[in-house]
């Protein structure tokens, strides 16, 4: 069983080139993501991160709030884990690619 980093690159992340693997399921991703964040990721890991959260709530809000019975916090924390605006623009953008292929 793949761990939550691997989900997570298929799932769009953004910290690596595009994977073949086969794309996750949206209850997937969410419990990669809580997997992830429970690890106190840090540098360009936890930008990451944040930049796939912020992407998946700017893209998909109602499945988002859907997915995390915590999307307020888990927005503050991509909020706060990702300040940068350039980067964030960046990184979003390459996210929302992923999760438009997330089932």
């Amino acid at each position: 069983m793949p761990g939550p980093w691997q989900i997570l690159r298929a799932g769009g992340l953004p910290l690596t080139i595009a994977t073949d693997a086969p794309r996750p399921s949206a209850a997937a991703l969410a419990a990669a993501v809580g997997q992830a964040r429970a690890e106190a990721p840090t540098g360009r890991d936890a930008e990451a991160l944040a930049a796939l959260v912020l992407a998946w709530r700017k893209h998909s809000p109602a499945g988002f709030a859907e997915a995390f019975a915590d999307a307020g916090a888990l927005e503050a924390w991509a909020v706060a884990t990702l300040s940068d605006d350039d980067r964030l623009l960046k990184l979003r953008r390459l996210a929302i690619a992923g999760l438009a292929e997330v089932r």
